[in-house]
């Protein structure tokens, strides 16, 4: 096994899944692998977001001091872990654009090989977490990646009683935001990021030119 490079991306509003990322970071940084940890574009909040709220004015300063995320990131990675707050069972208009932004390097073939997983919260513990995560999931797939989840060996998954998944971290807030990131939901997401870190030290990556194979004979 080889020391990794991780790349974590990530969409918040009031901090919730900011704190996933951080302990998903942490994780990876945990079995030595180097990391980077970037948002996406910052985008007039939804309209079911308070912007009022003295919570998400505060989170929101946090998060305008990560980096911005760019493709150069995904290339210099080899494990990346994206996540945002659930949308209707999808994931946010931020981080989709972002995926549309990098298709370069899905022409390039240059994520083939790599490790992909993704973490999102929810205001309810049925409002698409799990939908979330697919739709968070497949884009790696079309990259050619290697999913990451989340095994049942993690005692934290197997006694939560708000957010995880076998598909990914998670966490519960309650509608209003105010139930937080709990103990369980914090270590499954840091046994996530140790994960990808992990297999992306003993997984070599295959990049391969997809425009090249699209138009060979």
């Amino acid at each position: 096994m080889t020391a990794s490079r991780v790349t974590v991306v990530v969409d918040s509003r009031y901090g919730s899944t900011l704190a996933l990322a951080r302990a998903v970071a942490a994780g990876a940084e945990s079995e030595g692998a180097e990391v980077r940890l970037c948002r996406v574009d910052i985008e007039e909040a939804e309209f079911s977001v308070d912007t009022e709220r003295t919570d998400f004015i505060a989170a929101q300063a946090e998060y305008r001091a990560l980096p911005r995320a760019t493709a150069e990131d995904l290339a210099w990675a080899r494990g990346i872990v994206w996540g945002s707050p659930t949308r209707y069972g999808l994931m946010s208009t931020p981080l989709r654009a972002f995926i549309d932004e990098i298709a370069p390097l899905w022409r390039q073939g240059a994520l083939i090989g790599k490790v992909g997983a993704a973490f999102t919260s929810t205001g309810g513990m049925h409002s698409g977490n799990e939908m979330t995560l697919l739709s968070l999931l497949m884009p790696f797939l079309q990259h050619g990646m290697v999913l990451a989840g989340v095994p049942h060996s993690v005692p934290e998954l197997v006694r939560t009683e708000k957010g995880g998944s076998p598909y990914g971290a998670t966490t519960v807030t309650g509608f209003d935001g105010t139930r937080g990131v709990d103990a369980n939901e914090l270590a499954i997401a840091h046994a996530l990021g140790a994960r990808v870190a992990r297999l992306s030290g003993w997984l070599q990556p295959e990049p391969a030119s997809v425009e090249l194979a699209a138009y060979s004979q």
